[in-house]
């Protein structure tokens, strides 16, 4: 545990992102400066900001700003990240290992303690296949991590899990991949998903997360701790009958998918089929299992750190993150062959 210092503010990289935007507005003004990309997304109103660059050595701010900010600040947040497996693998390691180090290095030179923003895609689970692209991914944050364990300050790992929109609105600054997983169930494209019956899926909405920051935050927490659903994580069954409902909803009659083991999958249907296999399947396919994959196994993830807040009703956040996402994107029912 080290002491928490009320007066002084968090530096917040990420400060415009799904996660960083719940925790400005869990902190408020005046305890948070929030390090925003140039054209990015903003946090809330009062927040006070500054333009930076995680890629960049001093976080690209200014040597004045940096030094003033080091002087200032009680502790840095890092939640900047790189959360797509589409984006080109130098560009993930860029963001989410490079950042890593240049926020630990202006955490140490300040003095204070780091808090990595971190993923549960960093245990690769049993039974789950892998693409290359999620695979740079998990090892982007599997570095980022082992910096933060060498760090000459205190420090903390907070391994989040999926995260959705807010609980009540579902509202996100940015739709993640869990919302591409939704439009494959929703327009009854995905006729085959990879993942076996029974597995969990653990998401969590994004104002939560924020409150368990916060609530490790203050009380002065260090090391490794989980931010997930645990117990309460969704079966893919469940996740596919919101999904299909919502779609109900909009009075479509979607057929239910075939649920199937991801290695069967990619040990023996895509080879098995090779070239022949439509490329949107296999786009489909590989989507699922870089999405859902690694978090979709018949055990559940390590549960949350003790004392944290409850989490909301996760039917009731999922159905509020469909109805934000599909007011405003285009969906188009796929037809259904006979």
């Amino acid at each position: 545990m080290h002491s928490v210092d009320p007066v002084r503010p968090y530096l917040l990289t990420g400060a415009g992102g799904v996660i960083g935007q719940s925790l400005a507005t869990a902190l408020g003004p005046g305890r948070v400066v929030g390090v925003v990309r140039r054209g990015g997304n903003l946090p809330g109103p009062g927040i006070e900001t500054t333009t930076g660059d995680v890629t960049a050595p001093g976080l690209g701010l200014d040597p004045p700003v940096r030094r003033a900010l080091a002087e200032r600040v009680g502790g840095v947040i890092h939640s900047a990240a790189v959360t797509s497996f589409t984006r080109p693998p130098d560009e993930i390691r860029r963001v989410n290992t490079d950042g890593t180090a240049h926020a630990l290095r202006l955490a140490e030179e300040a003095g204070v303690p780091l808090h990595l923003v971190s993923t549960v895609y960093v245990r690769q689970r049993g039974g789950s296949a892998e693409t290359g692209r999620s695979r740079a991914y998990r090892e982007s944050k599997q570095a980022a991590e082992d910096l933060v364990r060498a760090a000459r300050v205190p420090w903390s790992i907070l391994r989040v899990t999926v995260v959705t929109g807010d609980s009540r609105t579902g509202a996100t600054p940015r739709f993640q991949g869990i919302h591409a997983a939704m439009k494959s169930l929703v327009t009854g494209d995905a006729h085959l998903v990879p993942v076996a019956p029974g597995s969990y899926l653990d998401f969590l909405p994004r104002d939560h997360v924020a409150a368990c920051v916060l609530a490790l935050l203050e009380r002065g927490a260090t090391g490794e701790h989980w931010i997930t659903a645990g117990e309460r994580a969704m079966t893919i069954e469940r996740f596919v009958d919101h999904c299909l409902r919502f779609a109900g909803r909009r009075g479509w009659t979607v057929p239910r998918p075939r649920l199937v083991d991801s290695e069967m999958v990619h040990r023996l249907i895509l080879p098995a089929f090779g070239d022949s296999l439509a490329a949107d399947l296999r786009k489909r396919l590989e989507l699922f299992t870089d999405i859902v994959g690694p978090l979709t196994t018949d055990e559940r993830l390590p549960g949350p750190a003790p004392g944290l807040p409850d989490p909301p009703d996760l039917g009731a956040a999922l159905d509020a993150a469909l109805d934000y996402w599909g007011a405003r994107v285009r969906l188009v029912r796929q037809e259904v062959r006979t």
